[in-house]
């Protein structure tokens, strides 16, 4: 390792990139502590009921595994090419590594980074706890693993908020509803506007078809900005293919239009507003350059996620990693990937790899 190279590494975010950045640093000999405002992973709980599309070999590394497996030896995990649910996820492999001897002395949970700051000698970084208290920590090196989910897209034309959508944020659902299960009866026999057209949004319209099959009051609006067709384009020989079967089924429920569905495309919105707390939405705009408006009960806008930069600061060693670093086609094991490469730079070691390529 280089003089140059950080001794000291701040991690922002304890979700899978970030647990997996810390304890790479950790394996490379570093001091690391690491900063989650909630809980390990607690976006993945947010999105635990749904069926993730890689398996779980390609969302662990060699080194968690054997993190895992050194301190509980004949743990129960996964097989490499089980297809598990975000839930399991966490519960069989995330907490468990975060709470593992390697790094739950680093892990600083209910912890939000305010400001990151540049000094003469590395970062000054303001933490605030979750009893309100204040400090300033330091690093040589900073890991903004943060990722994208807390920040929504907008859903105006033009990346810009429809008119009414700040006061109407709070009462909006973003994310992946789980209208099946926990958040059934919020949903049962309502008219629910869908905005979307990625593979959130195609999860969501499964599920809202099949709710509206068992509770025929319920109506759902299906808007996106794409043309006709398929909303989906479907990946030529997917090797997902829990992917390429939500993908068919998404694209047969817009072709069909059968039941209780609506799918309107070409659409763009210039109007959400809100009635107040459970009372309900307007929302209009523009379909193929038409006008159009709907009164409905419920909203879930699955429009993807933005980053947010407010923390960043321009330096060769605040680094962004996972999601929040710009690939459009994120996978887990893209940031493994990042991770890899970072430490390479970070160390001033083009040759270091800590991952067994033969592993997971």
């Amino acid at each position: 390792m280089s003089k140059a190279a950080p001794q000291k590494v701040t991690v922002l975010g304890a979700g899978p990139i970030g647990l997996e950045a810390a304890l790479y640093a950790k394996s490379s000999g570093l001091s690391v502590a690491v900063y989650d405002r909630g809980a390990i992973a607690d976006h993945v709980r947010q999105w635990g009921h749904v069926r993730m599309f890689t398996p779980f070999g390609m969302n662990a590394t060699s080194l968690g595994l054997k993190t895992l497996l050194r301190e509980k030896g004949s743990r129960s995990l996964p097989a490499p090419t089980d297809l598990i649910t975000g839930r399991e996820f966490r519960d069989a492999y995330l907490v468990p590594l975060g709470e593992s001897e390697q790094l739950l002395e680093s892990l600083h949970l209910e912890h939000t980074v305010l400001h990151v700051g540049r000094a003469a000698r590395g970062f000054r970084i303001l933490v605030r706890a979750s009893n309100g208290t204040e400090r300033i920590d330091t690093a040589d090196a900073v890991l903004d693993c943060t990722g994208t989910f807390g920040t929504p897209r907008w859903l105006g034309d033009a990346g810009i908020p429809a008119v009414g959508e700040l006061a109407a944020r709070p009462h909006i659902a973003f994310g992946v509803e789980d209208v099946l299960g926990d958040r059934k009866d919020h949903y049962a026999g309502r008219s629910v506007a869908l905005i979307g057209d990625g593979y959130s949004a195609a999860a969501s319209i499964c599920a809202l078809a099949t709710l509206a099959e068992e509770h025929h009051a319920t109506w759902v609006f299906w808007i996106t900005r794409g043309a006709r067709g398929q909303p989906l384009p479907r990946v030529a020989n997917d090797p997902y293919k829990e992917r390429d079967r939500l993908a068919v089924k998404a694209n047969s429920l817009a072709t069909r239009c059968d039941g209780n569905l609506e799918f309107h495309p070409q659409t763009v919105l210039d109007e959400v507003v809100s009635h107040g707390p459970d009372k309900g939405f307007r929302i209009a705009g523009r379909s193929n350059g038409k006008p159009v408006s709907w009164e409905v009960e419920r909203v879930i806008a699955n429009v993807g996620y933005r980053p947010d930069l407010t923390l960043g600061v321009s330096d060769p060693n605040y680094v962004v990693l996972g999601a929040k670093a710009g690939d459009a086609g994120f996978l887990v094991r893209t940031g493994f990937d990042q991770i890899r490469a970072a430490f390479a730079v970070l160390t001033g070691n083009p040759r270091l790899d800590l991952y067994d390529k033969k592993a997971a």
